[in-house]
């Protein structure tokens, strides 16, 4: 083996991966070309993501290359980074001074101009254009003379005479709104906590005002692909698109489709910024009178159509009564009152409150007519013959007394159990309903369902507290439909937890509502209850007197048994015995 042979001990670890082009030493010259080809080539058949990174290595390769600068600040402005594309631009320009002081490219100007011009600084950009128009030829002043129209445009239709009573409005709106906000102080430097965000609650109106919002804003701007826009912004959330299964495509996904949606919000922005909305719509209808006559034709037409609609619920709700399909009544004026209601104004709908009152008296009405004595009764014991007058399901009755005698008869629940789901699905909407509830009658409902909900799920204790709000709120409101049924509601689950004296007296509250409400049917009702509820009060104090008494006669019995005991003449013959043996034994 010869000297010059020389021996390397193999590197540790995997080596880096290298394509074929990699493994030939190439200058830095070289590899910024083949950088720039690649990333002009990508631009040219639009992937802008991959030219955008081909252009990063050239400039890792050499930072002040003016071409590269150029054509990625082209590729920023095309995604909508603006700022960027104008600081890139900058540079270049920068670096041609440093070079030299006469050296000018009227590319990189006009490259400038317009990144100022999609930054939405309009003054800058008409500044910047007067001054380069001294430093252009004839020919090359064209462009700059284009684009000086283009910006004197966005300024009049900003700023002209037929938009300043708009822009005034704007402006006290603006001024108004910073007015009413308090003055910012600096929180303490707290290094161990963590700051909780407020979560922002929004009425169901004032979410439909932004869903009005933004579809008129994306059709003034984006004519009819304001729908592609609206399902992707639906799509940033979307369960269907981003599985919890899939952890890696998930994210991917999600920062996709968050990427393009702020793409579009920024062109969108750009297009606001240029012809802002009141421009636009003077535009759109430069005749004022005949704007306003349509505005009010449209105004009256769907106020009409809401009064129709108003007629056919109630009609609806006439029916589902006739029928007594109760499940089906109470699915539907929660989606009228919850869904269609909240979403109206007084202007609209000037007689909401009367068709309120309406739709929530219809249904109490209706669910004091299930409270009837049935023909099929069976003669049972108290409390039983209680469950089947309030129509308690003997499991739920039996609820509360559950007891696992064993620990291997426990049932495998599944992780997540479907009646769970839905009861909380409808807790939280009773809570969020009840956050913009104005009426008294309203919250008497919501406060009703939640305790009716909390009973089904055996809440009993939770239950009692809701009925007994919904109470207050029906008294406030002078609603004695929905005092008695509360009542009711809270007499259900003392009955379930066998409190007999509360259910005397909620079953009293509910008959002093039966009777200013004249219903005869309830009053019987509520009196064959109370009776039934007398029965199971004296058999409980007969029941507690015949314990204990039966107590006293065993506990007088074990006395006397002691005392004869002791006084017995074959006690007294052994304790004889007992001391003759001793006497005996000390002999």
């Amino acid at each position: 083996m010869s000297q010059s042979a020389e021996l390397y001990a193999p590197s540790a670890g995997v080596q880096k991966h290298l394509e074929p082009w990699q493994v030939l030493k190439w200058t830095d010259g070289q590899l910024r070309a083949m950088y720039t080809d690649w990333g002009s080539y990508f631009v040219h058949r639009q992937n802008l993501h991959a030219g955008s990174r081909y252009f990063d290595a050239a400039l890792e390769i050499d930072p002040n290359d003016t071409k590269v600068l150029l054509r990625r600040s082209q590729i920023k402005r095309k995604v909508a980074r603006a700022p960027e594309a104008l600081i890139d631009c900058l540079k270049a320009k920068d670096t041609l001074k440093r070079k030299s002081r006469f050296n000018f490219d009227p590319e990189i100007n006009l490259e400038i101009c317009d990144a100022l011009y999609e930054s939405n600084k309009f003054e800058d950009a008409k500044r910047n254009l007067h001054y380069n128009l001294r430093l252009f030829c004839y020919s090359q002043a064209r462009p700059l003379l284009n684009r000086l129209s283009v910006v004197n445009g966005n300024i009049h239709d900003a700023l002209s005479d037929e938009t300043a009573p708009a822009v005034h409005i704007l402006i006290d709106k603006m001024t108004t709104g910073l007015a009413k906000q308090p003055t910012y102080v600096k929180p303490d430097c707290d290094v161990l906590s963590i700051l909780e965000k407020e979560e922002e609650f929004l009425s169901p109106l004032e979410k439909k005002r932004r869903e009005r919002r933004f579809k008129t804003y994306s059709q003034a701007y984006l004519n009819k692909s304001w729908m592609d826009v609206s399902f992707l912004k639906s799509l940033r959330e979307n369960p269907s698109l981003l599985l919890k299964e899939s952890v890696e495509s998930t994210k991917y996904l999600k920062r996709l489709a968050n990427e393009k949606y702020k793409t579009v919000r920024t062109f969108t922005k750009m297009l606001h910024a240029r012809c802002p909305m009141y421009s636009k719509h003077i535009k759109t209808y430069p005749n004022n009178e005949l704007y306003l006559k349509n505005q009010e034709e449209n105004f009256f037409r769907i106020q009409y159509q809401t009064r129709r609609n108003m007629f056919k619920i109630l009609r609806t709700i006439r029916a589902l009564i006739s029928k007594h399909e109760l499940k089906k009544l109470t699915k539907f004026v929660d989606e009228v009152t919850g869904d269609y209601v909240t979403i109206k104004t007084h202007r609209i709908m000037p007689w909401k409150f009367e068709f309120i009152n309406e739709v929530y008296n219809y249904l109490g009405l209706a669910r004091i007519n299930e409270y009837k004595i049935s023909s099929a009764l069976k003669t049972l014991s108290g409390r039983t013959r209680l469950l089947n007058l309030l129509k308690i399901p003997i499991e739920l009755g039996t609820a509360a007394n559950v007891k696992l005698n064993n620990i291997m008869q426990i049932k495998r629940e599944q992780l997540v159990d479907p009646k769970a789901e839905i009861f909380k699905q409808r807790i939280a909407r009773f809570e969020s309903r009840m956050r913009f509830a104005k009426y008294p009658i309203e919250r008497s409902y919501l406060y009703h369902e939640a305790a009716q909900a909390n009973l089904d799920n055996h809440s009993f204790d939770t239950c009692c507290l809701l009925a007994r709000k919904s109470m207050d709120e029906a008294i406030k409101g002078n609603s004695y439909v929905w005092a008695a049924l509360s009542a009711l509601i809270a007499c259900k689950a003392h009955t379930v937890l066998g409190k007999v004296e509360r259910q005397k007296e909620m079953l009293t509250i509910a008959f002093k509502y039966a009777k200013r409400l004249k219903n005869i049917d309830l009053i019987l009702f509520i009196d064959i209850c109370l009776k039934v509820n007398s029965e199971e009060m004296e058999l409980k104090k007969a029941l507690i007197a015949s314990e204990g008494s039966g107590k006293r006669r065993v506990r007088r019995s074990l006395t006397s048994l002691d005392a004869s005991i002791d006084n017995s003449p074959v006690r007294n013959s052994k304790a004889m015995i007992h001391e003759v043996g001793e006497d005996q034994l000390e002999e």
